[in-house]
């Protein structure tokens, strides 16, 4: 064998070796602390995994579903489920792909996930429930009411996605990076070092939160936990997020919804104003409130403010 050969060999086992010794370092360490809580959890036995939810209080049912990103779990409601469960039998839900849910190695759809909403409405909650949801899920939300509008009371929006952010759909390119982070070595590694606790930070900083000094580190050892649970196995949403598997056009379901829908916006967030306003144009009924001194996440940085907010649209 060539010397230059050996050399080249000697390199890659060593470059694989180390991506390996990172990785089972990661899930390791990265679950230690026990962020994610789990009391008054249960699991549904779902087709596709089972999925972690919780409930708590007593009162007319409420259906609270987070973000969905792979660092993302229902640690997004522990400050508004508390304040509601005085008055309302509270759900949450660790999506599938996030937090204590599975997170099998498939592509993760939008239409999938409103399956998933549609499902454990009909068989945890068993009864017509309102929803609220943050981001990107409020698009499965909108279309699981396209879906079955019966099983959906009210619903109640944080910063919903823009139709702009849902136009991209898989192509080549898009297919291309799922599939290298959907790589068992190599992929679990980049992924591993994208989703580190500096840029989680720095999220928190620059999208989640308008004031950083409310940031809470609990929170974001939460959101770092929960990015790396089941071995890393979150990557398989990540992938999906950037395969653009999850957009879908909403504008057709936003025209047909008949039943009172609320937003949340926040003013310091500068595309939101338009945001809101393009479902309003397809949609006259859409009720919006804007806070400020919050970004993404208002449920988080300024909770007593969203609670009452969304406590006030569930009252009325």
């Amino acid at each position: 064998m060539k010397k230059g050969t050996k050399k080249f060999l000697f390199l890659s086992v060593a470059t694989l070796a180390g991506m390996y010794a990172y990785n089972q370092f990661v899930a390791s360490t990265s679950t230690k602390k026990n962020m994610l809580p789990t009391k008054n959890g249960s699991y549904y036995s779902w087709k596709q995994g089972n999925v972690f939810y919780t409930k708590t209080g007593t009162g007319d049912p409420v259906l609270l579903i987070h973000d969905t990103n792979s660092a993302s779990s229902s640690v997004e409601w522990s400050k508004i489920s508390k304040r509601l469960q005085k008055k309302h039998t509270v759900y949450t839900m660790d999506l599938l792909g996030c937090g204590l849910s599975d997170k099998p190695g498939l592509s993760y759809t939008n239409y999938m996930y409103v399956q998933l909403i549609t499902a454990f409405i009909k068989d945890i909650i068993k009864s017509k429930t309102s929803v609220v949801a943050s981001n990107l899920s409020s698009s499965f939300v909108i279309m699981a009411n396209q879906l079955d509008a019966s099983i959906i009371d009210k619903m109640i929006f944080i910063n919903p996605v823009s139709f702009h952010s849902m136009d991209a759909m898989p192509d080549q390119q898009s297919k291309l990076k799922q599939t290298i982070i959907n790589l068992p070595l190599v992929g679990t590694f980049i992924y591993n070092l994208l989703m580190n606790p500096k840029r989680i930070d720095r999220q928190f900083r620059f999208i989640y939160y308008c004031r950083p000094q409310l940031i809470s580190s609990k929170t974001k050892d939460a959101y770092y936990e929960a990015a790396h649970m089941d071995n890393s196995n979150g990557k398989y949403l990540y992938s999906s997020l950037l395969g653009n598997y999850m957009n879908i056009d909403l504008r057709h379901a936003v025209k047909k919804i008949t039943k009172p829908v609320s937003f949340i916006i926040s003013s310091d967030i500068k595309a939101n104003y338009k945001t809101a306003q393009e479902y309003r144009k397809l949609n006259s009924n859409i009720d919006i409130t804007y806070v400020s001194n919050c970004k993404l996440y208002p449920q988080l940085e300024n909770p007593e403010k969203v609670y009452q907010i969304i406590e006030n649209k569930l009252s009325n």
